[in-house]
């Protein structure tokens, strides 16, 4: 299974946003509209390095928008997509092919 964390420590993902780091949190200062562009290039890079894309889970506190977006991108190129809150619910299967 290949987690992909959405929250803005993943470097990879938010590759090229300005991200604000104020004490206990971080903050996405690139205007949606804008870092929507610059994540789905970084997570078509992410995605072509996996080799493996039976199961993804989505993890990672960050904005519906950008869950959206991942969730739009990777939903049709793994059997299956969770959902995995991180506070130790078990993972939530929200899509299943083949």
């Amino acid at each position: 299974m290949y987690v992909l964390d959405l929250s803005l420590s993943n470097k990879l993902l938010y590759d090229g946003c300005v991200i604000e780091e104020l004490p206990g949190k971080k903050n996405l200062l690139t205007p949606p509209i804008e870092a929507s562009y610059i994540i789905c290039n970084n997570l078509q890079k992410i995605l072509d390095s996996i080799l493996e894309k039976n199961v993804i889970s989505l993890t990672g506190g960050m904005a519906i928008w950008a869950y959206l977006l991942v969730f739009h991108m990777v939903v049709h190129r793994f059997k299956k997509v969770y959902y995995d809150d991180g506070k130790g619910m078990l993972p939530l299967l929200i899509a299943a092919h083949g």
